[in-house]
């Protein structure tokens, strides 16, 4: 089984499959920008954690021509390179998933709307941050199965500290101007679901 194309295969079906859910999202983000804010982050964490994420996407992209892959070739390995695109697959949808979730309150930036509300149905329910977790597993996965060594140490330790802080940052807005988001904060994970509250 020639594994480099079944793997090359999966990631590119999906991407052009999420290229097009994620038009309508763009669409609605774009007139949302419209709309009156009641509070904008001034930092860095705005547009850094997203230049990274593109950067990221190209070097998946140049990762399916082999550029940036070290070789390694048995059974397990491929195993691994598999499972590991499947799960790219996996959390790219959930990130369709939790922005459309997030409907009219979605931004790609760090903003409060005037008529900011908490959602907390769906994945919001159990975790606060599902779109940074799934953007930073997606990137992850696909750089172990495109065996891209490149893709896995900007992952681990440029996008995922970004996204610490950018998430701390966003929290932080969000309890100084919706009310509810404390009290949200308490019953739900930041990453990853809470397994008591108290």
């Amino acid at each position: 089984m020639n594994y480099d194309y079944l793997i090359n295969l999966i990631i590119v079906i999906n991407i052009v499959l999420t290229f097009s859910a994620n038009i309508p999202i763009a669409g609605y983000s774009f007139k949302r920008k419209l709309q009156p804010v009641l509070s904008r982050a001034n930092s860095y964490l705005q547009s850094v954690p997203k230049t990274i994420s593109t950067l990221i996407f190209l070097l998946i992209i140049a990762g399916l021509f082999g550029i940036g892959r070290f070789e390694i070739d048995n059974q397990i390995v491929n195993g691994l390179r598999v499972v590991s695109a499947i799960l790219f697959v996996f959390f790219s949808w959930v990130q369709i998933y939790a922005t459309k979730k997030l409907g009219e309150f979605y931004s790609p930036d760090i903003v409060v709307f005037k008529n900011h509300q908490v959602i907390d149905d769906g994945l919001y329910k159990i975790i606060r941050h599902p779109i940074y977790l799934s953007q930073f597993l997606q990137d992850f996965f696909a750089g172990i199965a495109l065996l891209n060594l490149p893709i896995i140490l900007l992952t681990t330790f440029v996008e995922l500290p970004l996204y610490i802080k950018r998430t701390n940052l966003e929290e932080k807005i969000l309890e100084n101007n919706v009310p509810a988001y404390s009290d949200y904060s308490k019953r739900t994970g930041k990453w990853f679901p809470k397994i008591f509250n108290g």
